[in-house]
């Protein structure tokens, strides 16, 4: 389980839980079927579920009881589904079941926040996984925020789906290949780039971004996290070439090491729709957890920001 702090965040996973042992011992069923009932059961207000023993349906009743009447943050409600979806991931052993982290997210806001300072924004998230990059951002952006998001598995958009119901985020759900996504007027396209190799003398990555930035409004920002040998792949500079003829690189951010304990290290790259003369602000970020590092990396940014207020 994650690092469970609040003690409403604490009852609402337990009642996730709860629920779903429950609905385990009946049903046997994978683990994601069990988060997909005891969620709508809890939307419902009611057990959903067609049970012939009604003591199963008391027990059932009991456990949505324990939070019926507590006014849950969203925050709370998103990071339990979260340490819950993490939970299904583990118990069903599907590799690579990690979600985005929140501080990522978090950070991702603040450098959203940076460019954009409209309050109703359109903001796609294409790479979208269980959504919780996308959710993250859209609790902490603290203004109107029209979402869009898109995955190729069913499992990953049915999971964003019941996550964004809980916390009442309504969110334009597609189930399909990103690239043959067309969507428009964005003023913002934010993901969690996975892991890719080069083959058939295509790299995903940099197909994805030059399909993606086609969404963008003029002066819109597209904020990617990348694994950091990202620029290497692109051996005649093709890619950048392309890129470069309507965005501009704003920032490279570099991420710890220590947050990557399986897989290559990853940095978070910024681009806008624009042209810009300047050079983008570089950093490396240290461990989230050390404040005084962080902060000093963070007034960079935010000198670089100030520098180029255009």
């Amino acid at each position: 389980m994650q690092d469970i702090k609040s003690e409403n965040l604490e009852l609402f996973y337990d009642c996730l839980e709860e629920s779903n042992n429950l609905l385990y011992e009946i049903y046997h069923k994978p683990y994601f079927d069990l988060i997909e009932m005891t969620v709508n059961n809890i939307l419902a207000g009611e057990v959903l579920n067609d049970l012939e023993d009604k003591k199963d349906i008391n027990k059932l009743k009991k456990i949505y009881n324990k939070i019926k009447n507590i006014d849950f943050s969203v925050e709370d409600v998103r990071k339990a589904m979260q340490a819950i979806i993490l939970r299904g991931f583990k118990e069903m052993r599907i590799p690579n079941g990690n979600t985005t982290p929140d501080t990522l997210g978090i950070f991702i806001c603040y450098l959203l926040t940076k460019v954009i300072k409209d309050s109703d924004i359109n903001l796609v998230d294409p790479l979208c996984g269980v959504g919780n990059l996308l959710l993250t951002v859209s609790n902490h952006y603290g203004k109107n925020i029209n979402l869009f998001a898109c995955d190729m598995d069913p499992e990953m958009v049915k999971l964003t789906k019941l996550t964004a119901d809980l916390i009442n985020t309504p969110i334009e759900l597609y189930l399909q290949n990103s690239l043959s996504l067309q969507l428009c007027n964005m003023d913002a396209c934010i993901f969690d780039m996975p892991h890719s190799t080069y083959e058939n003398n295509k790299y995903f990555p940099y197909e994805a971004i030059l399909h993606y930035k086609n969404w963008l409004k003029d002066n819109g920002v597209m904020i990617g996290i990348v694994e950091n040998d990202f620029f290497d792949y692109d051996k005649d500079s093709s890619f950048k070439k392309e890129l470069l003829t309507d965005m501009s690189i704003l920032g490279i951010s570099e991420l710890p090491d220590n947050m990557f304990k399986s897989g290559k290290p990853k940095i978070i790259l910024m681009l806008q729709k624009c042209k810009k003369d300047n050079k983008c602000f570089m950093v490396k970020l240290p461990s989230f957890s050390n404040a005084s590092e962080f902060n000093e990396e963070l007034m960079k940014i935010e000198k670089w920001f100030e520098n180029n207020k255009d």
